[in-house]
């Protein structure tokens, strides 16, 4: 699976990672392409926010006072998307500890 061209080289980091992840676990599938696409959109938003956060400040200076920094609405609506696509894919963990859970023990271990 490759990323698409218009990717710039950090989205295109994230989504071969991704992809590697997937591929490790044995769950890769050319149907989760858009969203393995929108996966790496998302993560590289949320780079992006955190520079900019830790750059700028998450307070700025407005004017009728201080408000928070835009960036914060940004990265916690990207997280969530991100978060999404996480159970989606079977990539967080509480979906990996389920699998594990529900695998047949290998009696040979036992005996």
């Amino acid at each position: 699976m490759k990323a698409p061209e218009h990717f710039d080289e950090t989205t295109t980091r994230h989504f071969n990672f991704v992809v590697e992840q997937l591929r490790r676990i044995e769950k890769l599938d050319d149907a989760y392409q858009p969203i393995i696409e929108g996966l790496a959109f998302n993560l590289t938003e949320i780079e992006s926010c955190q520079k900019s956060l830790l750059k700028e400040g998450f307070v700025l200076d407005g004017l009728h006072g201080k408000k928070e920094h835009p960036a914060v609405g940004v990265a916690k609506k990207a997280q969530a998307k991100v978060l999404e696509s996480y159970k989606v894919l079977g990539l967080d963990a509480s979906q990996r500890f389920k699998e594990e859970q529900a695998k047949p023990e290998d009696l040979s271990k036992i005996l």
